[in-house]
Parts: structure tokens; sequence; C-alpha cells
């Protein structure tokens, strides 16, 4: 069975090389790999440190927001313990190829530090959880406010039914009546031991129903994180010379995001760049081979952010051994 999961997850790493690689390749070969390489000749390097010093107030603040949702669950550890956790997370998201990523570790040394599998679950899932929400409502309104400005109106008709797919998540999370139903039906098509698991965290979600003041303070700083990552594309669009409106930005870097995120490639690399391509070049006229090195840029300094994290698990005694019980059954 090992040796079967073994080969699957190579299997999908092979296909996420595989797609990074042939985006990368297209783009090159439309655009010309010399002309987006050109852009970085007179890159401005005072923007570069500017976004470097942003990101890492957002990391930092991601750290925040992580302990107070841990705190909700009464795992109570010193912050500058969760920030070394959090790092390390990004680290494994920016540099692993495999399938163990940040979310990974990061419930392996909360539970490692806690001994609750399911409160370290729920901690990273609405961790996550409200980041994808808070970009996806940012982006709609944005769209919502600047939507004149489109020639069509896919990209808000998409956005909204992602938005629209958050809410229900939403109430399902936080409607126990529902989610009865739902485990119901769950009941006779899940292994007992599987769904006895997914129950428990479940409920460890839904208890913070009963925390409205921190669910309030951590949707106000996801906010402020989503913010400051759009600022640094802006920044990383400013370092390569490209000096657009900044509402184009709130507007496509939300959607970007989004895309990045799905599972298909290496860090987002290729799907980046392409989605950056199709909404800046197509609808604001921006040169595509300026926003390939912009969108680049960018990830390069979310990976220049995240390098702590590497020093802060080499020099951990004790390194994680990934298995479903270190990851609470979620992988």
């Amino acid at each position: 069975m090992e040796e079967k999961d073994l080969s699957r997850n190579h299997l999908i790493s092979l296909v996420k090389i595989i797609v990074s690689a042939s985006l990368i390749i297209l783009l090159a070969s439309k655009l010309g790999l010399k002309e987006i390489l050109s852009q970085f000749k007179h890159t401005n390097l005072n923007w570069i440190g500017f976004a470097i010093l942003i990101i890492t107030m957002s990391n930092i603040l991601g750290s925040l927001q992580w302990h107070l949702l841990l705190r909700a669950q009464n795992i109570n550890l010193p912050f500058m313990r969760v920030v070394g956790y959090y790092y390390v997370g990004l680290f494994f998201n920016n540099f692993l190829i495999g399938y163990i990523g940040g979310d990974a570790v990061r419930i392996y040394d909360i539970r490692k530090s806690s001994g609750n599998s399911s409160s370290a679950v729920s901690a990273v899932f609405l961790d996550r959880f409200m980041g994808f929400f808070i970009i996806t409502a940012m982006a709609l309104a944005a769209l919502l406010f600047w939507q004149n400005m489109l020639q069509s109106k896919t990209a808000l008709f998409v956005i909204l039914a992602i938005f629209l797919c958050w809410m229900v998540s939403f109430l399902f999370i936080f409607h126990f009546n529902l989610a009865q139903r739902v485990g119901r039906l769950l009941r006779f098509l899940m292994n007992p031991r599987i769904n006895g698991k997914l129950k428990e965290i479940y409920l460890s979600i839904h208890s913070y129903r009963d925390q409205k003041a921190t669910i309030s303070v951590v949707v106000i700083i996801s906010l402020a994180i989503q913010f400051i990552r759009i600022m640094v594309h802006y920044c990383a669009a400013l370092a390569v010379g490209l000096e657009g409106q900044l509402k184009y930005f709130f507007i496509f870097i939300p959607i970007i995001a989004l895309v990045a995120s799905l599972p298909i490639s290496i860090g987002g690399i290729g799907v980046r760049e392409g989605s950056g391509v199709a909404l800046f070049s197509n609808i604001t006229g921006f040169p595509p081979e300026i926003v390939v090195a912009m969108e680049f840029l960018a990830y390069l300094i979310g990976v220049t952010a995240a390098l702590p994290g590497g020093l802060i698990f080499i020099l951990r005694k004790e390194k994680p051994e990934f298995n479903d019980q270190t990851t609470g059954g979620i992988q």
C-alpha cells in the first residue's frame, strides 16, 4: 500500500513539473526568452528590498492569525514558536516538489507540541480557508467596482461562483444540522475510522462558531495580509519598470493568486505567469514579456522571504517523519 502511495505521489509530482515546464516553454517560445530576460537588466533593487520587507510583515501577520486560531483551540504556544513553525511551513511550500506541503508540516509541528491532531488540522484548515475566502471577496469587490472596464463578464461570473462556493462552505462549517445530514450519508460511503476522524475534525472546526471575537480579528488580519501581498506584486512591477494603475492589481492579483494556488504546478510557476499575461496584457495592454518578468519576480520575492524557514528547519534537533498519524490522517 505504501509503495502504491509513493508511486502515485511521484506521478503527481512529475505531472506538476511537466505542467510548469510546458507553460514556461510556451511563454518563452511565444514571447522570446531574450525579451523576457532583458526586462531584468535594469531592475530597481530598492523596490525589491521594500517588497521583501512588506512580505515579511505579511508573514508575521500570518503567524499571528494562525496563533489566534490555535489559542481558540486551547493550544497555547509562545508566539515566536508559532512564527518558527509558520516559516518552516512557508519553506516547504516554496521549495518542496513532493506531496508533503507546508500545511502538513504545520499540522505535524502543532500535533507534536500539543498532542491534539484534530485541533492542529482545524486551525490550519481555517487559516487556509480564511485566506482563500478573503482573496475571493477582494477579487469580487474589485470586479464589481470596476466592472465597466471589463470587455467580458466571464471573470466576474467565475469569481462570483467561487465566492458562492465559499459561502456554502461557511454554511456547512457553522450549521451543525446541515453537517449532520451530510455525515449520515458519509457514514455509508466511508471507512468507519476515516468517518470518525473527519467528524472529530469537523467538530473542532465547528467550535470556532463560538469564537466570534477571534474570527472578527482574523478577518481583519487576513484582509491586511492580502492587501500587502497585492502590494508586493505592485512593487515587483515598479522594480521592472512597469508603472500601471494600482486598481488593475487589486482586480487581477487576487484572481491570479487563486489560479496559481490550484495543485497543478510547482509553486504556481507557469500558471502564475500565464494567467498574468491573460489578464494584464489582454485587458490593459501591458507588454506580455514585462508581465511575465513581474510575476516571476514577485514569486522570487516570496521565495526569498521564506528562506528563514529553511534555516529554522536545518537547526532543528528533530526532523518530522510524515504519515497518516502525523498529519491527522489528512494529506
